[in-house]
């Protein structure tokens, strides 16, 4: 069982064959520490966004940054000179970085990337294989999706006005959401365990939303710099993923 520290516990779906699968973040309001007023209007929006939403598996697309802070590595395809892998890289999906954190039962032949899963080491030309391979790990919660896109016009770079379309999505506070990051459509049965996946999106325009005001004026302002730093949604533009592209065999059990 993974427990992040939280004021509600954070518990992994299970899966019969005793693996960890996505963590189930619909009633996670953060922290004990959290001012109770952050906390309230968190499971509000949440609450509305099991009522009117949609549930989806979020998973953070691995970068460098992530490479930085150690929870993540180039995969092996990764080339060096042009710093780019293979798009149909089966260790990475495309995205070029993995986990520091490795798969028990899941090996990868060194040769062809072909993953086969095994207690132990089918050979000697096998390595043993990332548990998160080019996303992170996977949390399910509910978002509320736009019903159709909106028709905007923009500035391009020569000044000229560009048609475009917007499908503004509204999430949780958690977890955060980053550009590029992917929005699987699932269906879920009564215990929360995922059966099916729709469409996929990436996350682009990723606008976070926090506590406004002042003391005495309304509502408490907490940053030291007269900002916010709790969290009570987000905003995003969905971007769909062509169902031929190669982020449809991210995995959805992890």
């Amino acid at each position: 069982m993974t427990v992040l520290p939280a004021q509600i516990p954070i518990v992994p779906v299970i899966y019969g064959d005793d693996r960890p699968g996505p963590i189930n973040v619909m009633k996670f309001f953060g922290e004990g520490w959290v001012p109770k007023d952050v906390l309230r209007r968190r499971r509000y929006s949440l609450e509305t966004m099991r009522r009117v939403g949609s549930p989806v598996l979020i998973k953070h697309m691995w970068n460098d940054q992530d490479r930085k802070t150690g929870v993540a590595q180039r995969s092996p395809s990764m080339s060096r000179a042009y710093n780019q892998p293979r798009h149909d890289d089966p260790l990475s999906h495309g995205v070029g970085f993995v986990s520091t954190e490795l798969a028990p039962d899941e090996w990868y032949d060194n040769s062809t990337g072909a993953i086969v899963v095994a207690d132990a080491s089918p050979g000697p030309n096998y390595t043993q294989a990332p548990l998160y391979r080019g996303f992170g790990p996977g949390y399910l919660t509910y978002i509320i999706e736009p019903d159709a896109s909106e028709d905007m016009f923009r500035l391009n770079e020569a000044g000229a006005l560009i048609e475009v379309q917007n499908a503004t999505a509204q999430a949780p506070w958690f977890p955060q959401i980053n550009d590029n990051d992917l929005i699987i459509n699932v269906i879920l049965d009564n215990q929360f365990r995922i059966i099916d996946t729709e469409e996929r999106y990436q996350a682009k325009q990723t606008n976070p939303v926090s506590m406004r005001g002042r003391q005495r004026r309304g509502q408490r302002e907490y940053g030291e710099l007269g900002g916010n730093k709790f969290l009570i949604n987000q905003q995003f533009q969905m971007t769909l993923v062509p169902q031929t592209d190669a982020l449809y065999n991210v995995e959805i059990d992890r």
